[in-house]
């Protein structure tokens, strides 16, 4: 069997230093590299193993599995393992439909073209890495290995106070990485595992007793937590997303932020489920409120990507709200989510990139009635809005649907809170098309025109992948429910 999996590394690897050494063919290798991992990332499907039916029946654990030593101590050893599941492998999706939709968007750019699409290469092999790590070590490699090419991506391409939101971003999630280590590594000492690895941990660190598991539980909530965001430690992200260049905000919200959602199911909660179920109560209320605090902070901002940015929030507290539930339903609800949001954030700030591109502002009140004049440019906004509010056929309803029934089936009627808030968040999104997209002809420039074909392009891709899963939302959901969690079908 072909190690796809470590391929797939060194492809991407080998891909991004040819990258950075191009000049100005960059794009053009970035964009092969970024079809080559379309395809290697196909391939995963077809050979994946956990497929209900696959050879008659379902195969618990992890599909292309590999193991090799890497540091050996007298007293742990320390292994390159890596390995998929339904969770990683629709995150790992999610990684390459961005990353070439970022290159293909981003095709214009004369800044230093080989150090962006390096930079973009890069951020997409560490996410990919965290996706497929099963070592603590190699994990938090790849984790701290994506921080780096993002402060870099929004301190140099990004807006006038760039430096500041870099450093603010890189502050934040470092901590939180740093408490993150700290706990992952207590696990394994305190639980006696003899290696790093995932199979190891998880089954010594399940034996721990109630309370280490809750200390360690919240440790581990608020390093992963922190990469989410949530409220309180969400300041950074408005920052981040606004002053960062357009690719650099669709790397980070439609991946960055879904590092922490699959952290803290991987190697939290599966790993630590006495602790999880005692935090319980501290996750329902952080959910609720990152739910309620980011809704209302969207409806007060004038910058739409501010306004897309504020709502990232709102959508991750109910993708925290998802995993609090300790449900089967409940955590598919969560990967869909994650999913959606991933896509849908990433069309909503390349729809915001464009018309600060065409239009020289992204203030709501000053530009209006733009759709004779961008009729491509209306239309993937259209479609980024309908989707965040939830419309039937598009990518977002199936994952929404999921959450609140999961919701209902947990905590009854405490279902409609975030019921009411995806209400007001369709009210914003309303709001704001009909005042950029309809009405008379507003603050638009005389040489104001549609879309280049590289943005129409680019935002094309993530339409597409939109439309498709709304519509066939099984092909996900038979994906995820293949993963070995406690408590899924078939496990």
């Amino acid at each position: 069997m072909l190690p796809l999996l470590s391929i797939t590394i060194a492809t991407l690897l080998a891909g991004t230093v040819a990258t950075f050494l191009s000049g100005a063919r960059a794009r053009w290798v970035a964009l092969g590299v970024s079809v080559l991992f379309i395809l290697e990332v196909a391939l995963l499907f077809l050979s994946f193993s956990g497929w209900p039916g696959y050879n008659g029946a379902l195969v618990p654990g992890f599909s292309e599995s590999e193991s090799y030593a890497w540091i050996h101590l007298s007293w742990m050893q320390v292994n390159y393992s890596v390995g998929v599941d339904g969770i990683s492998l629709a995150l790992i999706l999610l990684t390459a439909v961005l990353n070439l939709a970022t290159v293909v968007y981003s095709w214009a750019e004369s800044k230093r073209p080989a150090a962006y699409f390096g930079l973009v290469l890069l951020t997409g092999l560490g996410c990919f890495g965290v996706f497929v790590a099963l070592d603590i070590l190699l994990f938090f490699l790849f984790w701290e290995a994506v921080l780096v090419p993002m402060f870099f991506l929004i301190g140099y391409w990004g807006g006038p106070r760039r430096r500041y939101a870099a450093l603010k971003f890189f502050v934040y999630t470092h901590v939180a990485s740093i408490v993150m280590l700290v706990g992952l590594l207590a696990i394994v000492f305190y639980s006696g595992a003899t290696s790093f690895d995932f199979s190891s941990v998880y089954a010594s660190a399940r034996n721990l007793a109630a309370v280490p598991q809750t200390f360690l539980f919240l440790a581990l909530f608020f390093g992963f937590g922190v990469k989410f965001p949530i409220v309180p430690f969400h300041t950074w992200l408005p920052d981040a997303h606004v002053e960062a260049p357009t690719g650099g905000s669709v790397l980070l919200a439609g991946l960055l932020l879904k590092l922490g959602a699959y952290g803290l199911i991987r190697w939290a909660v599966e790993i630590l489920p006495s602790g999880f179920h005692n935090a319980q109560p501290v996750l329902f209320f952080i959910a609720f409120l990152s739910i309620i605090w980011g809704s209302v902070l969207s409806l007060s901002q004038r910058d739409l990507k501010r306004l897309v940015a504020y709502s990232s929030i709102n959508h991750m507290g109910i993708v925290l709200l998802a995993i609090a539930l300790d449900s089967s339903l409940g955590l598919i609800a969560a990967v869909l989510l994650m999913f959606a949001h991933g896509i849908v954030s990433g069309l909503l700030f390349m729809s915001s990139g464009s018309v600060h591109h065409t239009f020289g502002t992204r203030d709501i009140a000053s530009v209006g009635g733009i759709t004779p004049r961008t009729p491509a440019l209306s239309t993937m906004i259209m479609a980024g809005s309908l989707a965040s509010l939830g419309l039937p056929a598009l990518i977002s309803f199936p994952a929404e649907f999921t959450a609140l029934l999961a919701t209902w089936n947990g905590l009854q009627y405490w279902v409609f809170i975030p019921l009411g808030i995806l209400v007001v968040t369709a009210a914003f999104y309303l709001w704001m098309m009909q005042r950029l997209l309809f009405g008379p002809a507003k603050g638009i420039p005389a040489a104001a025109h549609d879309i280049p074909w590289y943005e129409g392009a680019g935002m094309g891709i993530l339409v597409a992948f939109t439309v498709l899963f709304g519509i066939l939302p099984g092909l996900l959901v038979n994906l995820i429910v293949s993963s070995p969690i406690k408590g899924w079908p078939g496990t």
